[in-house]
């Protein structure tokens, strides 16, 4: 490889780190948003307060609002194996972050499914809703999955 070639692929290692951290930014900035909500929450004559939060802290997981993340990941990802072994610490830490927070995620949605099954009568829409959030737990384990599988091929992985 000569090097011009070099540092087109240097080039596009940049901008798929740049795209993924502002993807990455978003996010925060939203979930921030969604903190606040979450916080102003109060009990209800359905549910205690702690189970209106969880609820809140669902939308987080739903399949759709997952894919900032998804496009984040895979614009890491494919700059890690871009990188190899000239991978930068602002790539992995973005990679780990991602990974990490899927992980979260994921606690919330599984803690959110219990909770659905456990205080609401099965019937189609608690199953619609399970099925749901099902998605979401699904996208955010191929997220972290491949946050994961991406960082092993990386100097620090």
């Amino acid at each position: 490889m000569n090097g011009t070639e070099r540092a087109q692929i240097g080039g596009v290692i940049t901008a798929l780190t740049r795209v993924g951290t502002l993807l990455f930014i978003g996010w925060g900035l939203w979930l921030f948003q969604v903190m606040y909500r979450v916080t102003q929450l109060s009990e209800s004559r359905l549910a205690t307060v702690w189970e209106e939060r969880i609820e809140a802290l669902a939308f987080l997981t739903f399949p759709p609002n997952v894919s900032l993340l998804a496009l984040a990941a895979a614009a890491a990802a494919t700059a890690t194996w871009l990188a190899g072994p000239t991978q930068s610490l602002g790539l992995a830490v973005l990679l780990r972050s991602l990974r990490w927070s899927c992980n979260v995620l994921l606690v919330i949605a599984v803690i959110s499914i219990l909770i659905e099954l456990i205080s609401q009568p099965l019937g189609s829409d608690t199953v619609g809703t399970v099925l749901f959030r099902s998605g979401g737990v699904a996208a955010m384990l191929g997220i972290s999955y491949l946050c994961l599988a991406a960082g092993r091929t990386a100097p620090g992985g």
